[in-house]
C-alpha cells in the first residue's frame, strides 16, 4: 500500500475514534467537571501505554519520549489547553454542536502546513478542501446559538490542537508516533492534574459509571485515535490530514443518535454529505 492510502486510512480510522469519543466525554459531564474529566481521560490513556510498553517490552518508548521530552511537552502543553476549552465547549454546548465548531482546527492546521512546511495542493485537492470545509458550516449553520464568549472558547480550542498538530508533524520524524501519542497521554496528564489540584477543581466523589465511560472514552479519544493520527502524519501531508478530520463531525452526530438519541438534524445529514464528498475528492487525488 502506498504512503498515500496508509495515509488516508490512518486519518479516517482516526477519526472515527475522535468522533466518537466526543459522546464520551458528554456522559462523563454528567457526574464531574471538566478538569476531573481530562484528568480522568489521560489518567486511563497513560496507563493504557504504560502496560503497553512494559508487556511488548518498548522500553524504547521510553527512552526516545525521556530523550524528547521537551518536544513531547511543547505538544502535550497545547493539547491541555485545547483539551480543557473543548471539553468545557461540549459541556456548554453538547458534542455535536462543539465537534462542528472545533473544526476550524483544519483551516489553522492547513494555514500553518503551507505556511511552515510549504505544503501545495493540486485543483482537486483544493476543491475537496473547500467542499470539506463548506460542509462543515452547512452543519452548524442554524444548529448553533453561541455566545461571543463561547465561540472564542472553541475557536481557542482548534487553535491550540492546530498547533499541536504542527508541532506533531515537525516531532513525528524523530520519535515514534507511538511514543509520541504515550508521551503527550502523560505530559497531558501531568498538566492538567497540576491545573485540576490548584484551582481546587479536582473531585474525587462520582459514580461507578463514570469510570467506565472515562476508560472507553480514553481508548478512544486519547489512546487509538491519537497513535492513528500520528501515524498518519508519518506518511500524509498535516494540512491533508487534518482535512480527513473534518469528517469527525458527520461521525460524532451519528453515535450520538446511536448512544444519546440526538436525532441528526437536516443541517447535520447535509453538510456530512458535503464533508464526506470533499474527503473522498482529497483521498482520490494523486501525489
Amino acid at each position: 500500500m502506498a504512503d498515500k492510502q496508509k495515509g488516508v486510512l490512518f486519518a479516517v480510522l482516526g477519526s472515527l475514534m475522535f468522533g466518537l469519543s466526543p459522546v464520551f466525554v458528554r456522559l462523563v459531564l454528567d457526574y464531574v467537571n471538566v478538569a476531573t474529566m481530562n484528568l480522568l481521560f489521560t489518567l486511563f490513556a497513560s496507563l493504557c501505554f504504560v502496560v503497553a510498553f512494559v508487556v511488548f517490552r518498548k522500553a524504547a518508548y521510553f527512552r526516545s519520549i525521556i530523550g524528547n521530552w521537551r518536544k513531547v511537552g511543547l505538544i502535550s502543553l497545547f493539547s491541555a489547553a485545547g483539551s480543557l476549552l473543548y471539553t468545557y465547549g461540549i459541556l456548554l454546548y453538547g458534542p455535536v454542536n462543539a465537534t462542528f465548531l472545533v473544526q476550524f482546527t483544519v483551516a489553522f492546521t492547513i494555514l500553518f502546513g503551507i505556511t511552515f512546511f510549504k505544503e501545495r495542493f493540486t485543483w482537486l485537492e483544493g476543491a475537496g478542501i473547500l467542499v470539506a470545509v463548506v460542509g462543515v458550516f452547512v452543519l452548524a449553520y442554524g444548529n448553533l446559538s453561541l455566545e461571543t464568549v463561547g465561540t472564542l472558547v472553541l475557536l481557542g480550542a482548534a487553535l491550540f490542537f492546530a498547533s499541536a498538530n504542527t508541532l506533531s508533524k515537525a516531532y513525528v520524524k524523530n520519535v515514534s508516533p507511538v511514543a509520541l501519542a504515550g508521551g503527550n497521554s502523560m505530559f497531558v496528564f501531568l498538566f492538567i492534574a497540576i491545573f485540576a489540584v490548584l484551582s481546587g477543581r479536582l473531585e474525587t466523589a462520582f459514580p461507578s459509571e463514570t469510570i467506565l465511560y472515562a476508560f472507553l472514552g480514553s481508548v478512544t479519544g486519547v489512546v487509538l485515535s491519537f497513535v492513528l493520527f500520528f501515524k498518519a502524519l508519518e506518511v500524509y501531508a498535516v494540512s491533508k490530514t487534518a482535512t480527513i478530520r473534518t469528517i469527525e463531525p458527520f461521525l460524532t452526530a451519528i453515535f450520538s443518535f446511536a448512544i444519546l438519541a440526538l436525532i441528526p438534524t437536516a443541517n447535520q445529514l447535509v453538510g456530512g454529505v458535503l464533508i464526506v464528498i470533499g474527503v473522498t475528492a482529497l483521498s482520490l487525488t494523486k501525489e
